[in-house]
């Protein structure tokens, strides 16, 4: 009986350890076949953008399970975060290059045009994320359409029945819309981004869409009279002292201009479509929608902003190019683009995904207006942005002058353009 009772367990053992081993083979096996490792994607985005593409990288996951992908975003330190670690060449392996991906990254850029979804583009997204080699170097997960996020029942109560042509209607809007006890425009001035995208959308008008006082030659080559900025802060200055803007402007969270937009507390927002989102979600029903920018010169006609949006690109540099490149081709997928355009509602530079969106009739009588690029990726050197931050908030604090902020802009325009020459 004993010899039955050692047995039977010295075969108990022995199964147990063939379990194992078993086990261990398979693991080790599981562990070699496929992708493994952890992969650094960074980004400047907030919600809903952030929230869709982590849902892009939770699905990434759940197909490559020894994948484990470190998603964060740095939303308004996002630049100064990224000039130190290009400066110590230490990069995230994947990074949105938000505007910037040929004029400011496209060094630190691994070229993508030998990947699967580098002949998929449409041709008007190419023109902005192609070097003048003719290398792409950043993948648009979202494309920019945008113009001034606007309440439809707002401005027809405020007895309009059309959008501003011009800056000087825009300014009556506001005037009419104020009068209904309505904001008429909100900034999140506690990041000092509200102001200075504001003039950013803005600036193209005053200074470079214009045929007979086109700016941009002089732009580009230094000889620009930053005198003529005073159009562009003193629009800023302008929205302030006349009390078109929230009064808490300087200090509002951008956690509640969502909420602002939903419950028709304002009038116009000067973000993309993906704020636009955000109200949605809190109120469907707000009629919301995009107006082009208005003109400053009566001649002139108005425009849309374009470009990439929510792109990324592989550093050069990365120890995981493997998982960088199956990062991007998976994200890339017609399903993943369309889930990230519909839940941001904003437009898609893939030529073979279409994006069901709810501002897509409006976006219609659109279609034929000029596209111009946001002004600082176009017409200043890198770096300006944060120029723009630091002067926009300034001058709807009352800190500083309209001619205090056109010295400010052409000082550090000067230095930066110098540095990059």
């Amino acid at each position: 009986m004993k010899k039955t009772i050692v047995l039977a367990a010295i075969l108990s053992l022995f199964m147990v350890f063939s379990v194992f081993a078993t086990g261990q083979k398979e693991a080790e096996a599981s562990s070699l076949d496929g992708l493994h490792g952890t992969l650094s994607v960074a980004t400047n985005c907030e919600d809903p953008t952030f929230s869709a593409v982590n849902e892009i990288a939770n699905r990434f996951m759940e197909e490559n399970p020894g994948v484990e992908v470190e998603y964060v975003s740095y939303t308004k330190d996002y630049e100064n975060l990224m000039k130190a670690k290009m400066a110590a060449n230490d990069l995230p392996d994947v990074f949105a290059t938000h505007g910037w991906g040929v004029k400011r990254y496209s060094e630190y850029l691994m070229p993508l045009n030998e990947l699967s979804f580098a002949k998929r583009f449409t041709e008007s997204i190419l023109n902005v994320i192609k070097t003048p080699a003719g290398n792409i170097v950043t993948m648009p997960v979202t494309a920019e359409l945008s113009g001034i996020i606007y309440n439809k029942d707002i401005l027809k109560k405020a007895g309009w029945d059309h959008v501003p042509r011009t800056w000087d209607e825009f300014l009556q809007s506001c005037e009419d819309v104020k009068a209904l006890g309505v904001v008429p425009i909100y900034i999140a001035g506690k990041d000092t981004r509200s102001q200075a995208n504001l003039m950013d959308v803005a600036a193209p008008t005053f200074l470079t869409t214009y045929k007979n006082d086109d700016q941009s030659q002089a732009l580009y080559d230094g000889t620009f009279d930053w005198d003529k900025w005073s159009r562009v802060a003193g629009f800023l200055k302008t929205l302030s002292d006349r009390g078109f803007l929230n009064v808490d402007a300087n200090t509002a969270d951008p956690i509640y201009r969502g909420e602002k937009l939903a419950y028709g507390e304002t009038m116009y927002v000067f973000q993309n479509q993906a704020q636009i989102a955000s109200a949605w979600d809190i109120n469907p029903d707000a009629n919301l929608s995009m107006m082009p920018v208005p003109v400053y010169h009566e001649e002139d006609t108005p425009i849309m902003i374009g470009g990439e949006r929510e792109s990324y690109g592989i550093w050069k540099d990365t120890k995981n190019k493997e998982l960088a490149v199956a990062f991007l081709e998976f994200m890339s997928r017609p399903e993943n683009i369309k889930y990230v355009c519909e839940a941001t509602s904003m437009p898609t530079g893939f030529s073979d995904v279409d994006v069901d969106l709810r501002l897509s009739s409006d976006f219609k009588q659109y279609e034929n207006l000029r596209t111009f690029p946001y002004f600082d990726r176009e017409w200043l050197p890198s770096g300006m942005w944060a120029t723009m931050r630091s002067t926009g908030g300034a001058l709807t604090a009352g800190e500083i002058t309209v001619k205090q902020a056109c010295d400010l802009m052409a000082e550090s325009y000067h230095s930066l353009l110098s540095q990059q020459q």
